[in-house]
């Protein structure tokens, strides 16, 4: 195993710091960042700024003021070897005569996955590998689940009391949390594909679902903004809809036309011209199991993530099939009580604590007056 010294940990650093600037803008691709050293000094950085733009390591090699050949690059994952929207990065790294290439984790993709190094290395070029391999593939937690199952990344975004409710007996949810962790959960949308909930949830609060500039801005304006910035098209609303009873005056309904909408439903209804604007997956039975609809998403809409906005029920089945890869939970400084307020979950099946659901928690924080929980499901049960 590679000795890395605390200069190689230092420039890695940076260069995983680099790559943070592409979040939210690079799907379908992963976040990339670049630092190029020569004698112990930083020539530049780089990062991949969005999916079709120039690769990070292209972008530090443009970045730099002075020829690179016999320096060393930091990337936070291995270069590529193919050929898409821009030429593969390993050809460029070894026709610009670097003399070393410090990579932090190998490339999932299997058309990848080592080739990248192994042209490096038969060019002459030393490479070494695994420094802060686990921070970079948490930083590309999305990519590396794509990669390795051919499947969405599901995140379960819960905003809770801090006794586990999601509303009052009434149904009455809003606001649970503050107005800084309702900001955050909009910056938090632009890291996802889609987000997706149940029918229940739009009948009962209207919501637009999608990432918005302003909390409380007009949902045009709002969407136009929106729009600026997802200029792919590639962000969904996705709802479970089995008997179709979305209303059409829905503000779900009312924006189809304007983004990107995905029905799952087991009923039919005479079409309208709203209608056209909304992508039906329909089947007969209505029986649409939760691990085929990701897999749908996946593999018709491109959609390689899903944030999960939904209430109880929706969250429950989830997590009973063990399709929750992450939880954000944002819990709130209040006290609900009552046998009949909304809970996170509903019935799992659990019977004794050895049986219970673990989850590891990742990291705490605050988020205004709440407390921002991430944490990922454990494959350890009880305590």
């Amino acid at each position: 195993m590679t000795a890395f010294t605390a200069d190689d940990k230092r420039f890695m650093k940076k260069a995983l710091e680099m790559a943070e600037r592409g979040r939210g803008r690079t799907v379908p691709n992963p976040m990339v960042g670049a630092v190029i050293v020569k004698d112990g000094v930083i020539l530049s950085k780089g990062y991949h700024h969005k999916a079709g733009k120039d690769h990070a390591e292209i972008d530090a090699i443009k970045n730099s003021p002075a020829p690179v050949r016999g320096s060393t690059i930091y990337v936070t994952l291995e270069p590529c070897t193919v050929s898409g929207k821009t030429p593969p990065c390993a050809d460029e790294l070894i026709r610009r005569g670097f003399s070393r290439v410090v990579i932090a984790a190998v490339d999932p993709n299997p058309e990848v996955m080592g080739a990248g190094i192994r042209k490096l290395e038969a060019a002459g070029i030393e490479v070494d590998q695994g420094l802060y391999e686990d921070k970079a593939k948490k930083q590309n937690e999305v990519f590396f689940k794509n990669m390795i199952t051919g499947m969405p990344f599901v995140c379960a975004k819960i905003a809770s009391s801090i006794d586990g409710k999601l509303a009052a007996p009434t149904s009455d949810s809003k606001w649970i949390t503050g107005t800084i962790s309702r900001k955050k959960v909009q910056d938090l949308r632009w890291e996802y594909g889609c987000i997706l909930t149940g029918i229940n949830t739009v009948l009962a609060d209207d919501p637009a679902l999608f990432p918005r500039q302003k909390l409380d801005g007009d949902l045009k304006e709002n969407i136009d903004s929106f729009l600026e910035r997802d200029g792919s098209g590639r962000f969904a609303r996705v709802i479970l809809d089995k008997k179709l009873r979305i209303p059409r005056d829905s503000s779900i309904a009312r924006t189809a036309d304007r983004i990107r909408t995905i029905i799952f439903t087991g009923s039919t209804r005479k079409k309208t011209s709203f209608d056209d604007h909304i992508n039906l997956e329909y089947k007969s039975s209505g029986s649409w199991k939760l691990r085929e609809i990701l897999k749908l998403l996946y593999d018709k809409y491109d959609i390689n993530s899903v944030m999960v906005e939904s209430g109880p029920t929706m969250l429950t089945s989830f997590l009973n099939e063990g399709l929750i890869d992450k939880f954000l939970f944002f819990i709130a400084p209040r006290i609900i009580g009552g046998r009949d307020a909304y809970t996170m979950f509903n019935d799992t099946g659990v019977k004794m604590i050895k049986d219970s659901i673990g989850i590891s928690f990742d990291s705490f924080g605050s988020s205004g007056d709440d407390i921002l929980i991430t944490a990922y499901p454990s494959r350890e049960k009880g305590i």
